[in-house]
C-alpha cells in the first residue's frame, strides 16, 4: 500500500484509502445551482493561479535539478474526498 496512514482511534497502520465523489439531486441543483457554479468557477480559477504561479515553475526548477515534482493544482481539479478505512476498528477518517 503506497499511503502510510494511522488510524487515530487504536494506531493501526492496516487503513484502506477511498475516494469518495460528491453527488447532489435535481431539487438541490435547481436551488442553489448558479451558486454552485459560480463556486466551480472561483475554484478553477484559484487552481489555475496555483498552476501557473507555483506548480509550473516548481516543474521547471525540479526538473533542472532532476528530481520530481507532486503536482499540488491536481487536488483543486478533482471533486474527490479521500476518506481512510480501518480494518482493525472500522474507523472511517479523512486525512
Amino acid at each position: 500500500m503506497g499511503v502510510n496512514a494511522k488510524c487515530p482511534k487504536c494506531g493501526s497502520t492496516k487503513v484502506q484509502l477511498s475516494n469518495e465523489m460528491s453527488k447532489h439531486g435535481c431539487i438541490w441543483t435547481v436551488l442553489f445551482g448558479i451558486y454552485y457554479f459560480i463556486w466551480i468557477m472561483m475554484k478553477w480559477c484559484i487552481g489555475m493561479m496555483i498552476f501557473i504561479c507555483y506548480d509550473w515553475w516548481m516543474a521547471i526548477i525540479k526538473k533542472s535539478s532532476g528530481k520530481g515534482h507532486v503536482w499540488q493544482s491536481k487536488r483543486w481539479f478533482s471533486n474527490r474526498r479521500r476518506i481512510f478505512f480501518c480494518h482493525d476498528c472500522g474507523h472511517n477518517f479523512r486525512a
